[in-house]
């Protein structure tokens, strides 16, 4: 993690996992990280890896390293991060150093051209790598994920990622978790259920191509269309909210959608306290985390059939699971059920709730931690 720049599912999952590490007397873990924007208190409690200006001399007098931190405004830690995302090589002195005190390095960053670089040199000093895939698994990452057969260990959450590693890398060793809410996860169980009158639909989350939530003020439109009376609200920001904003005025929306903005992440389960009903439209996602949120905050869910969705949502139970390419009026219908009948979001938020404690509350990726990391004596993990 040599930036974080958002406290996304990416971040959560990083965070969360090198917690369970350090929780676990076995190892000892060092955060890598040297630029984050906001603040989190599991993160700072961590220990971070050390370097000083004599250690990254060799950096931060290169002109590539110069000239991103003059773009940058000065911001020394931003460029630190920057920099050795994209240009890890300046690093390899530094980095090989402390990789050398280390047993394990952990990552579950994009597997862009940063992890083959710091994979290669986890190879080279004969240093044990595990690979958390969050998202998806994706052609453009053939030359990484090839590098991982061998030499590396997968952590995937889903049934999807190991069809596709079977398929395509059938030597690859990999081990299936179970994700869970990471950090705060007690405080989505303690939200009770809401009055709901009116009944109030909502999106949590960034706000990007790839949430597809234009559909989502298009099915808001055709039921205000059918003098349904509902409120949906969305938290969060990101490059579409003004795009979405524009929409949502061009099509007349704004006494139904409300723009909630951006929220403190530590707070990010009192989102769920305003809504009775969680709908996410995304073309693609990794597990996705925000679903395990609204399960343990008690809430009916309408969701795409992406990720881990089939293993978290139930048709008729916990909420509707829709294809990814359905349309505003599809979605509308499921909606709609809700409006006919509100006692359905009592009955699937409490069933939403009952499927967490069932399958969900408990941590197995420390079980999974075990076989991935086993080992009776300590070992000392990298995480970034």
């Amino acid at each position: 993690m040599p930036e974080l720049l958002g406290p996304g599912g990416q971040e959560l999952e990083n965070i969360g996992f090198a917690k369970c590490l350090h929780s676990d007397a076995r190892f000892e873990v060092a955060i890598l990280n040297f630029y984050a924007p906001f603040q989190v208190k599991e993160l700072e409690n961590l220990p971070k890896l050390d370097w000083d200006l004599y250690q990254l001399k060799q950096v931060v007098f290169n002109i590539k390293f110069l000239k991103i931190w003059m773009k940058s405004g000065f911001n020394f830690q931003m460029s630190l991060g920057n920099c050795f995302r994209n240009f890890p090589e300046l690093f390899d002195a530094w980095l090989n150093a402390k990789l050398n005190t280390f047993d394990l390095c952990f990552t579950g960053i994009s597997p862009t051209g940063l992890l083959p670089h710091i994979l290669n040199s986890c190879i080279q000093n004969n240093l044990a790598f595990a690979y958390h895939e969050s998202s998806i698994f994706h052609p453009k990452n053939d030359y990484f994920y090839r590098l991982m057969e061998g030499n590396g260990s997968f952590l995937i959450s889903a049934k999807a990622k190991e069809d596709y590693l079977l398929e395509h890398y059938p030597h690859a060793d990999y081990s299936i978790i179970k994700q869970w809410i990471y950090l705060g996860q007690e405080e989505f169980l303690k939200i009770p259920q809401r009055n709901q009158h009116p009944i109030k639909f909502g999106y949590v989350g960034r706000m990007d191509s790839g949430k597809n939530l234009q559909v989502i003020l298009e099915a808001v439109k055709i039921l205000k269309e059918k003098d349904h009376v509902l409120e949906f609200l969305l938290f969060g920001d990101g490059p579409e909210m003004a795009n979405l904003k524009a929409l949502t005025q061009k099509i007349g929306l704004e006494d139904q959608v409300e723009f909630k903005g951006s929220f403190p992440f530590e707070q990010r389960h009192t989102c769920f306290t305003e809504l009775d009903v969680f709908v996410m439209t995304s073309t693609f996602e990794g597990g996705p985390l925000v679903i395990l949120e609204a399960m343990a905050a008690g809430k009916a869910i309408i969701t795409t059939l992406v990720g881990d969705v089939p293993n978290r949502v139930f048709e008729d139970q916990n909420g509707y699971v829709l294809p990814v390419d359905s349309s505003p009026y599809a979605l509308s219908q499921q909606m709609e059920k809700y409006l006919d009948q509100p006692d359905l979001v009592t009955k699937q938020g409490k069933r939403s709730r009952e499927l967490f404690y069932k399958n969900l509350k408990k941590k197995p990726a420390k079980k999974s931690s075990r076989k991935v990391f086993g080992t009776s004596s300590v070992q000392k993990v990298i995480s970034g």
